[in-house]
């Protein structure tokens, strides 16, 4: 089974290397951006995190996905996925709200990271 996690700051890749797992894959990609609008930063996260309580293949990607993990972890003894892709480097500039964002980012997969890897989720940056 797939189950693959696409996770980083703004601007650094994650909806098209979603786009590109999920066309060699042949599964489909949601994207926490569906729910900027709809839900706030905490709730968003925590929607995020149910979808990967559901079973089957899946290929989430959006910033909210480490606070998603975050949330899954607390709630859950097994692993969130099987792989987690970790952007790093912007691919254009950041705006201040976007750089703000990084550093959030940057921040709760420092919390995650080991956690992930104990529970044997793979982690592989792009």
């Amino acid at each position: 089974m797939t189950r693959i996690l696409i996770a980083g700051g703004p601007r650094v890749g994650k909806t098209y290397r979603a786009q590109q797992l999920a066309a060699e894959l042949g599964i489909p990609a949601r994207s926490t951006d569906d729910l900027i609008g709809r839900l706030d930063w905490s709730a968003a996260s925590l929607e995020v995190s149910t979808w990967m309580e559901e079973a089957g293949p899946l290929l989430i990607e959006g910033v909210a996905v480490g606070r998603a993990i975050r949330k899954f972890m607390a709630r859950n003894e097994g692993a969130p996925a099987d792989v987690v892709y970790l952007g790093t480097t912007p691919r254009e500039p950041l705006t201040s709200r976007q750089v703000g964002m990084a550093k959030g980012c940057e921040t709760v997969w420092n919390e995650i990271a080991g956690e992930l890897v104990r529970r044997g989720v793979r982690i592989e940056e792009f």
